[in-house]
């Protein structure tokens, strides 16, 4: 009697098992249909808002042209050659941007002239019907490939309608984004317009595949479907729908797109979706069910035979999780539990990470071998460990050649003294010859007295203290301070919006004027780069040329630079002004390139101004003994008559070998020989017959000499006594903006 009562309860259980599972099979379906739906539509909706956002840029950006000084009052020929000269634009996606006065002719960057009356949007623009927008696709001829336009009308300075800008946009801005909302195998996206064109067609989709199409081609079902599709689409700037086709339903969700008359929008077929879903989830209850059996008769039988379970016991495992295969070590993240713990722990005690990586690993690993780069990992590792040990402290691995170690030290000073002598102790240990691993560290210090921060948070400040030794083969560790992840991090912001400051042209130049201290008049100027960046204010050059420089950005600054004085002194000499010359500077990276001069010599030919109002300037830190390079450019800058001048002079190790060795006309000394002592005294008797010096040999070889950085009196006697030539500083001036420029040169010249 027990036996079958047992086996009847055994056998009511998994029926209520069973019909629990079904249960929740069907609250979760409804469940997974709600949340797919939710996902879908947010998914479009943010597609929308990406595509609106991206379109809105391109109209902000040609209202931002058309309201530029050039625009307003320049002609139709000068507008176009002065977007002819942009090197590029870094608009996404944009081939091309014209102007087009009321005339209605605008020319492409091929010269290629194109009349925009023929093309219903642009003309509608032109003629005011619209002040700007986003047009449908179509097919260019030139560009061989599908296109839309962005244009806006631009106004002269009386307000009146004065012509028409816009941008060629490459139809893939459009479809990427499109293309990229399927996040299923049978799902696609799609782009309607207001005319009921599809602009980018789905894959999927039988109903939104038949936009456009001949009705009468389709099935009473999908027509009737097709006919509610654009019904609830024209009413509605979103939704969600289920479509009944002739192919099985179709879940469509879409969204207007801002700034057009375009819908975007996903298909997938429901079907598919759902099937596949409940042959995933059915096989799952399954399992369950007949897991569930089977511990219910185990139970059964195990009740039956009067077996009784009374002991228990328990098992203890080593985590082998805990530690690094190959070194032994910790892992990190073992690393930061027991870190957290000692710190939490002993909170009046004092405490040194390291951050230490092995320099040139993946040099070592691709040249010598893996085998190789893991013995000096574990050579150095093995050390770590002894270290962790003596000084109760813990060590760790983390990704590749990432090591850690902390430790409890007395004070910070006899902390970073010991440092060396801990790590290597005499012993220079490497698998292959005996030498010393060579390493860069950073160090952080937490506890009582110091950080008080997350182990995970010290431990990126460690990587931040080894950032800033990356490049310094002698200096093998680095101890963190604020100044640094605030360095890095601005630096970081900075070439975040490097591409959209060119785009947007938020460098200018200013002109530090150049003065003969013989008569006080102005003979030329300096061109100084700025960057005014709503984002980041205002910005100094020693905020980002060194950035730059790393970077390679500094060469297409270089030339923006180069680009902004030209039209300058074009500009006067066409209205009629006298000009003086103006000197620009040169990066010592462009010395890399052959063909820096045929390229600075290219620009300058598309100005109307003679080589004579250019000199070029070259920092000496770029100058070598016996520079064969640079003897090359100043001998090819010669030839094309500009004028040459050695900035910074006296600042570098090969100041003398520059005087006989370089052709430069002019000597620019470095402003470190204008040093005033507490008294206001400059310079000191050496310095002075340094200057006095340096002076007489240039004057000898038929060299002008020119003092930066004078802002005192006292300094132009003494450079008078001296014999330079010429002098700039904030004693005749700052740094000025084109117009104060001008208005200097009319009252100094």
């Amino acid at each position: 009697m027990r036996r079958r009562s047992i086996i009847l309860f055994s056998i009511i259980v998994c029926a209520l098992v069973s019909f629990f599972c079904f249960f929740i099979l069907n609250a979760e379906t409804k469940n997974v249909q709600s949340f797919y739906r939710e996902s879908s539509e947010y998914n479009v909706h943010y597609r929308a808002k990406f595509l609106s956002d991206r379109l809105s840029g391109y109209l902000s950006d040609l209202d931002r042209i058309a309201a530029s000084k050039l625009v307003q009052e320049g002609d139709s020929k000068k507008i176009n050659k002065s977007l002819a000269r942009l090197e590029e634009i870094d608009m996404p996606y944009v081939l091309d941007l014209c102007y087009a006065d009321l005339e209605g002719m605008a020319y492409t960057k091929a010269e290629e002239p194109v009349d925009i009356k023929k093309v219903p949007f642009l003309n509608d623009v032109l003629l005011g019907r619209i002040p700007s927008g986003i047009s449908d696709s179509m097919r260019s001829l030139f560009f061989d490939k599908d296109i839309f336009f962005a244009a806006v009308a631009t106004r002269g300075v009386d307000k009146k309608l004065s012509g028409i800008l816009f941008y060629v946009v490459d139809m893939l801005a459009v479809e990427n984004p499109v293309d990229r909302l399927a996040f299923s195998p049978n799902a696609s996206g799609f782009l309607i317009s207001s005319e009921k064109e599809l602009l980018v067609k789905p894959v999927f989709g039988s109903v939104v595949k038949s936009v456009g199409s001949d009705e009468n081609s389709l099935s009473p079902k999908t027509r009737s479907a097709l006919f509610n599709f654009l019904e609830v689409m024209g009413k509605s700037d979103f939704g969600s729908m289920i479509l009944d086709s002739q192919e099985g339903p179709e879940f469509v969700s879409f969204a207007k797109v801002e700034k057009t008359n375009w819908t975007i929008g996903i298909v997938e077929s429901e079907s598919e979706f759902y099937k596949s879903f409940l042959r995933e989830r059915t096989k799952l209850i399954g399992f369950f069910i007949l897991f569930a059996v089977l511990v219910i008769f185990v139970f059964a039988f195990i009740t039956l035979s009067g077996t009784r379970g009374k002991s228990s016991h328990r098992l203890t495992l080593q985590q082998d999780s805990d530690f690094d295969e190959l070194t032994g070590l910790w892992t990190e993240s073992r690393f930061e539990e027991e870190s957290e713990c000692l710190l939490r722990e002993n909170p009046d005690k004092n405490y040194m990470f390291f951050g230490i990586d092995i320099r040139g690993f993946r040099i070592v690993q691709q040249t010598e071998g893996v085998a190789v780069a893991n013995e000096q990992l574990m050579a150095l590792a093995k050390r770590l460990g002894q270290i962790a040990m003596q000084q109760n402290g813990i060590a760790a691995r983390g990704a590749i050649d990432h090591l850690y170690l902390m430790y409890p030290i007395k004070d910070k000073e006899s902390a970073i003294a010991e440092y060396e002598s801990f790590l290597y102790n005499g012993n220079y240990f490497s698998g292959r010859m005996g030498e010393r691993i060579p390493t860069k560290t950073g160090i952080v210090f937490a506890g009582k007295d110091y950080e008080k921060d997350s182990v995970q948070n010290l431990i990126g400040k460690t990587s931040y203290a080894k950032h800033i030794i990356q490049d310094s083969l002698l200096q093998n560790y680095s101890v963190y301070d604020q100044s640094m992840e605030d360095r890095i991090i601005k630096d970081k912001k900075i070439e975040r919006y490097i591409p959209i400051a060119f785009s947007h042209k938020e460098f200018y130049v200013v002109y530090q004027p150049k003065v003969d201290l013989s008569n006080g008049k102005v003979i030329g100027a300096e061109a100084l780069v700025r960057w005014n960046s709503p984002e980041l204010g205002e910005c100094m050059p020693d905020e980002f040329i060194t950035l730059f420089e790393r970077n390679g950005y500094i060469n297409r600054l270089d030339f923006y630079v180069y680009r902004e004085v030209f039209e300058f002194l074009d500009k006067r000499a066409k209205e009629g002004k006298a000009n003086v010359p103006i000197s620009v500077n040169m990066s010592r990276f462009h010395l890399a390139d052959e063909k820096f001069v045929q390229k600075f010599w290219d620009l300058f030919n598309n100005y109307n101004i003679p080589p004579e109002l250019i000199e070029v300037e070259i920092v000496e830190r770029s100058v070598g003994e016996g520079d064969s390079r640079l003897v090359e450019v100043t001998k090819q800058l010669h030839e094309k008559n500009f004028r040459v001048a050695i900035d910074d002079f006296g600042n570098g190790e090969s100041s003398l070998n520059i005087i006989s060795e370089i052709p430069a006309d002019v000597l620019k000394l470095d402003q470190k020989f204008m040093r005033v002592d507490k008294n206001g005294k400059i310079p000191n008797e050496d310095e002075f017959k340094i200057v006095a010096k340096i002076v007489e040999m240039a004057k000898s070889l038929g060299k002008e000499t020119i003092c930066e950085g004078v802002e005192t009196e006292q300094q132009i006697s003494f450079l008078r006594s001296v014999d330079v030539n010429y002098v700039q500083g904030f004693y005749y001036s700052r740094p000025l903006k084109e117009e104060d420029f001008v208005m200097y040169l009319e009252n100094h010249a």
